[in-house]
């Protein structure tokens, strides 16, 4: 409900702020928060977090442990050896039931995450960055 609150609010501040002098600028900046938002409220948000973050950046080019998750969906893998062209949905999904068994080594030795859902649901969080 809150976050139904801030996006009607600010939809209503970028309206106003659209005939000030700084109108443009401000109502970039509104918007890139609207999408913010309206990303984070996706049902793989949370999840994504969770089960990603320890080790991946979601919203930075920098790599932590692994490599950033921003973009991720559409470009080649970063590391040798993963037998993908690019990070697709299918890839994706195949990578996130089972890494190790995809590459063996591999330093995300997780054990997999088996629901399929939750997998769709990080997939498709992933796919707005």
């Amino acid at each position: 409900m809150l976050r139904a609150v801030i996006l009607c609010l600010s939809g209503l501040l970028l309206l106003a702020l659209t005939s000030c002098e700084q109108g443009e600028k401000a109502s970039g900046i509104i918007r890139s928060s609207l999408e913010d938002m309206q990303r984070e409220s996706l049902p793989g948000a949370e999840l994504t977090r969770q089960k990603c973050s320890t080790c991946h950046y979601l919203d930075r080019n920098i790599t932590k442990v692994g490599p950033p998750l921003k973009g991720i969906v559409g470009h080649a893998p970063t590391i040798s050896g993963v037998p993908f062209a690019v990070w697709d949905e299918k890839s994706l999904n195949r990578w996130l039931q089972d890494p190790t068994g995809i590459k063996p080594g591999t330093l995300m030795a997780i054990p997999g995450i088996k629901s399929a859902t939750e997998r769709t649901a990080i997939i498709e969080y992933l796919k707005q960055f």
